[in-house]
């Protein structure tokens, strides 16, 4: 795999510390930091290090630790500290995890402050806690039996399952959770839950996870009449054209409760242990680059990611707490190093993006988040990607405005560089959780180049040993799609009936050791190359060793 040099990682190094990621800042002279925020290994107890210093004049010369929630910013008429110590530097403190009957610090950041004038100031940004997989019941490891992926349609699942699938994307439409039929307590709290949906998805994840396959739930907010505290804060529903859905809303308690309460029924219900399947796999939010799919105001890419890392976090902590292994993941489009050229709303490129997420991780507390990408071509309106460089769009450096299968190695790149990886030194999971070909263009008929496109790029993602998941993104066409000439379904539906297209077959036997070279034959002629390695460098076909080069003998 080709990696970034020296030169791509010193820009990141200094973006990085930009003002695009500044932080709060504190009016005093002792200053701070707060590192090592940890669920002890008896847990029932959390631990965190406090570093400061400075002239404590005006202070009491004493620090104190304060518990703060996402929708608190300050500590305003604050005097609950939860401990209390000396200025100076390796300072540890331990408290207990339990707040109170029913409830626990676990979505709780911490603070370090000194007393001035009889009130607190924080001397430092929030931390939080950085280990909830240690408390949870479940470690089994992730499921992941293959790449080879969809996102099914719940009325066809046997069509789904009929093509071998090894990954399954279901989407949960979170403005219908809360309704009527299910009570669920929750801190102290009783939730009304609908039970209409609940019962669609126990039948839908169950029979997906029973059959083997790893389950990704696709977490889309809608605007919600239901419970109105889960909208952003200070927003108005827009119409359609202008977004879709919204972004979830930690910034209110009303809202960080409902959130905290869906979040941690939906982990628990979904555990793989309790009889209703197992959800794998977490994508919080849709394509957040382009706010037309998660609305949250009017923002800069740092003020709006932060809002939106905070909300990310508690579905994090809530999906880690309860099944450690589980992969929670947020969710880019192909715009890499360009605006989104679609919708009226807030639009930011997927780098700067990613790039504020990891940096706000890092300065408010460790999580192992994973990437899903959607790498359409460019344009989308055809299925041709590989000649997607004629566009002056797609390139092979870390700069290029669009990261397709052309180029995917510039994400799996990116992603390797030192500053970008998890605390372990591992390359974060990267799934492909939404990719498609059309069969049309215009008024010509593209299913053999659509089908073709899902030969190579199935290829191209099973040979980057950085991509965990591959799904398509239509069984079927998509009738509001197909009206702006986006035929992604590998089946049409004619007459009320299914009815497949080439590239039906070819995804079915794509990932089938013996069959795979066979099914994608004509697929070399389309693109044009004799051999796939002339694309694909040490290309192997699926379930199968790369091929040796001949031995010439001198």
């Amino acid at each position: 795999m080709r990696v970034l040099g020296k030169k791509s990682i010193g820009f990141l190094s200094a973006l990085a510390m930009s003002a695009l990621f500044s932080f709060a800042a504190f009016a005093h002279s002792v200053t701070g930091k707060i590192h090592d925020v940890n669920i002890t290994s008896n847990k029932e107890s959390i631990s965190l290090t406090v570093d400061s210093s400075g002239d404590s004049t005006g202070t009491d010369g004493s620090i104190y630790i304060f518990e703060i929630k996402p929708y608190q910013n300050d500590l305003t008429g604050r005097r609950d500290f939860l401990a209390k110590g000396n200025i100076g530097q390796d300072q540890k403190f331990t408290f207990t995890l339990h707040a109170g009957p029913g409830e626990l610090r676990l979505y709780s950041a911490f603070v370090p402050a000194v007393k001035v004038n009889g009130h607190y100031e924080m001397i430092s940004d929030r931390r939080y806690i950085e280990n909830p997989e240690i408390v949870a019941e479940n470690q089994d490891p992730a499921l992941n039996p293959g790449k080879k992926g969809l996102r099914v349609d719940p009325n066809i699942l046997d069509d789904a399952l009929s093509l071998n699938i090894k990954h399954a994307g279901v989407d949960i439409p979170t403005q219908r959770f809360f309704g009527n039929g299910i009570s669920y307590t929750y801190e102290n709290k009783t939730y009304k839950i609908n039970k209409e949906l609940i019962d669609q998805l126990d039948a839908e994840v169950k029979r997906l996870s029973d059959s083997g396959v790893a389950v990704t739930a696709i977490l889309l907010n809608a605007w919600n009449e239901t419970v109105p505290e889960l909208n952003p804060k200070g927003v108005t529903e827009l119409p359609k054209e202008q977004a879709v859905y919204y972004g979830f809303n930690v910034e209110s308690e009303g809202g960080f409760r409902a959130v905290k309460a869906m979040a941690s029924f939906l982990a628990k219900r979904y555990n793989g242990k309790n009889g209703h399947g197992k959800i794998t796999n977490w994508v919080v939010g849709n394509e957040i680059n382009n706010q037309y799919w998660n609305y949250m105001g009017d923002y800069d890419v740092s003020a709006y990611t932060v809002r939106f890392q905070r909300a990310f976090r508690v579905f994090y902590t809530a999906m880690k707490s309860v099944s450690a292994n589980d992969n929670i993941m947020f969710s880019i489009d192909h715009y890499w190093n360009m605006f989104p050229e679609a919708a009226p709303v807030g639009k930011y490129k997927g780098k700067d993006i990613m790039l504020a997420f990891h940096n706000y991780e890092a300065a408010e507390g460790y999580m192992d988040y994973g990437l899903a990408l959607h790498p359409y071509p460019y344009p989308m309106t055809s299925p041709n990607f590989w000649d997607d460089d004629k566009t002056g769009k797609v390139n092979d450096s870390i700069d290029s405005p669009v990261v397709n299968f052309k180029n995917l190695h510039v994400i799996t790149d990116f992603m390797q560089l030192p500053a970008m990886r998890n605390r372990k030194g591992e390359v974060r999971k990267i799934f492909l959780t939404e990719e498609g070909f059309t069969s049309t263009q215009g008024k010509k008929d593209k299913t053999t180049e659509q089908a073709a496109a899902v030969a190579y790029s199935y290829f191209i993602a099973d040979n980057n040993p950085y991509i965990s998941a591959y799904l398509m993104s239509r069984q079927e066409d998509n009738e509001d799609e197909t009206k702006h000439g986006l035929a992604f379904g590998l089946s049409s539906i004619v007459n009320h009936k299914l009815v497949p297209k080439p590239a039906h077959e070819v995804f079915k036997w794509i990932d089938n050791p013996s069959a795979t070279e066979g099914i994608a034959d004509f697929a070399r002629a389309v693109i044009g190359i004799d051999r796939w390695d002339q694309l694909i460098p040490g290309f192997h076909f699926p379930g199968r060793e790369a091929e040796k080069p001949d031995v010439i003998n001198y």
